[in-house]
This record gives structure tokens, C-alpha cells and sequence, in this order.
């Protein structure tokens, strides 16, 4: 993020959210709001930038978007191995019955 005595700073981003408000809020004194944290301007513009694309990414993000629909041809091979499967299970049902009537 920024430099101080020679050691990268590393802000969380709850920290960088909070340097954000901070910095964004009427009057405030963004030189001295930084020189707290131990920051160059050019950190705070790459903290907006990174909230701005955020947010954006937030905004856009649908919750609520249907899953899109199988095609066709996925949905039939699908169905066809389910049967395959249901199939082949009932027919080892029939030799587990048969298998067990003999033992028995």
C-alpha cells in the first residue's frame, strides 16, 4: 500500500474502508488523516479506486439470477444414463431376490 520507514504498510479492508470514510467525510483534513496511517496520497487514490470497483461489482452482482438452463442435448444424455442406471439397478434387484430365495 504505502511505505513507512522503509516497511510496506498492509491495511485490512476494513481499514482501508474506514481511511475512505474518513477521507470522504465534509472538512476533512485529508493530509493529516493520512499522515496518521502512515500514507502518501497516491494510497488514497488507489483506496477509492478499489472501493469504487467494489461497489460496482456489488451493485451489478444479480442474487436473485435464475440458473441458466441445461441445453437440450445435455438434459437427453442425462435422462438416457438415468435410465441406463434404473435399468441396470432393477435388474440386480431381480438377481439379489432370486440369489437370496436359494440360500434361504
Amino acid at each position: 500500500m504505502s511505505e513507512e520507514n522503509g516497511k510496506k504498510i498492509k491495511l485490512s479492508p476494513e481499514k482501508k474502508f474506514q481511511i475512505y470514510q474518513e477521507c470522504s467525510a465534509p472538512n476533512a483534513q485529508i493530509g493529516e488523516i493520512l499522515r496518521r496511517y502512515g500514507l502518501y496520497p497516491n494510497a488514497l487514490a488507489q483506496i477509492r479506486r478499489q472501493v469504487e470497483t467494489g461497489a460496482l461489482k456489488e451493485l451489478g452482482r444479480n442474487r436473485y439470477k435464475k440458473k441458466s438452463p441445461v441445453a437440450y442435448e445435455q438434459y437427453a444424455k442425462l435422462l438416457e444414463e438415468k435410465q441406463a442406471q434404473e435399468s441396470a439397478l432393477a435388474q440386480l434387484t431381480q438377481e439379489y431376490l432370486l440369489l437370496k430365495k436359494r440360500v434361504s
